[in-house]
């Protein structure tokens, strides 16, 4: 990413970093205690930081320097890849990509900060006109920004705009569909937190009420079905994390349990956890994956990994097996063909040798440059209802 920028930069503009010594002090103390992000990408990348509310950004496709950005102090910055959204004391402001909506307009290529505006929300609209000029970042409470898809909460209710609204918002007509508009919810329910999948599946709670919607393609929801979503509605079962979520099923965390949705593919199919099910069955309803003994750790993606007591096992699509140990962080190294490495619980990591009768030797090996998280659970052990 360094690199990057600094290609980016012409010398005559590399130059003034060093030309003062109080700005270049400035500089290392903004890096210090400021906020940054960046997402670089194939042939291109974008940068920002941001000290005392003030926001300086960097997108080498438009731009050769960090340039100030035209828009009032930021107080929070929300960023998903290429979009942006700062709450200020003078409202919402956006900017980045907006291609499906998700700034509540549609725009093709960079956007420079746009106030955002809600008029498709009269309550929202209304509560940010009753506010002083200098305070109306208090219409915001929260901001949700994921995969192109914007949830924005307010005292009145949470506004939406972006990929798959029609699942959120119900149908609106088709000049208005990339405006914020309300969330399809019951009367009376104004959420205060939200789980938001990249795969679409979307929670909102109000206290212990909960409400879901989101793409139901394969009845990955859980309801039962998989009908169009056209507004949230209310499930059978409470969701305290979705642990797992895919483009044809999700999992999710229930209490002591974990609820599986969608089409089951062949790495959980073949483990027996869902023995009522078959390979590229669909499974509607939200249903306990059956593990025979405590599990204390949970991961699933293109395969599935959990911790029981002194072991992890692991199920791929052409290896079943168990490591001797807690793994904490997993990770897989293309080295020729795919190595599974795991870390313990002292923070060495471990890659897999051999396989014999099902259990794995391990062998020391150097931190991986990418790893993931083996999620903590507490899920007791598959009993006969």
């Amino acid at each position: 990413m360094h690199d990057k920028i600094c290609n980016a930069l012409t010398p005559e503009a590399k130059c003034l970093w060093f030309l003062c010594r109080k700005f270049f002090f400035t500089l290392n103390v903004a890096e210090k205690d400021g906020e940054s992000y960046q997402c670089p990408g194939y042939d291109r990348c974008y940068h920002h930081l941001m000290y005392m509310g003030r926001l300086f950004m960097l997108d080498t496709m438009h731009r050769t320097a960090l340039t100030r950005a035209r828009m009032p102090r930021a107080l929070e910055v929300y960023s998903n890849t290429w979009t942006h959204i700062a709450r200020t004391p003078k409202g919402m402001w956006g900017w980045g990509y907006s291609e499906l909506g998700q700034l509540g307009f549609q725009s093709s290529g960079f956007v420079d900060p746009t106030r955002l505006t809600f008029p498709a929300c009269p309550k929202v609209a209304k509560l940010e006109a009753s506010l002083p000029p200098w305070e109306k970042h208090r219409v915001v409470t929260g901001v949700s920004l994921i995969r192109a898809r914007t949830f924005i909460f307010t005292p009145v209710g949470t506004v939406m705009a972006g990929a798959d609204a029609k699942a959120f918002v119900g149908t609106v007509e088709d000049e208005n569909r990339h405006l914020f508009h309300p969330v399809a919810v019951p009367a009376g329910f104004v959420p205060d937190h939200i789980m938001h999948a990249w795969n679409s599946a979307v929670i909102l709670s109000m206290g212990d009420r909960q409400m879901i919607s989101g793409d139901n393609e394969y009845g990955r929801l859980g309801l039962g079905h998989e009908n169009e979503m056209t507004g949230f509605v209310e499930p059978a079962f409470r969701v305290d994390r979705i642990i797992a979520f895919e483009f044809d099923f999700n999992v999710f965390l229930s209490g002591r349990q974990l609820l599986f949705a969608g089409e089951l593919p062949f790495h959980i199919a073949r483990t027996g956890l869902l023995p009522e099910y078959s390979e590229d069955a669909r499974c509607l309803t939200a249903t306990p994956l059956r593990f025979p003994e405590k599990v204390k750790g949970f991961h699933c993606e293109d395969f599935l990994l959990w911790v029981t007591e002194g072991r992890t096992h692991l199920c791929h699509y052409n290896k079943q097996y168990c490591v001797p140990f807690e793994a904490a962080f997993g990770a897989r190294l293309a080295n020729g063909d795919w190595v599974d490495s795991f870390r313990d619980s002292t923070g060495q990591w471990f890659s897999v040798g051999s396989v014999t009768d099902g259990v794995a030797t391990m062998v020391q090996c150097e931190v991986p440059s990418s790893q993931w998280e083996i999620a903590p659970v507490d899920v007791d052990p598959w009993t006969e209802q």
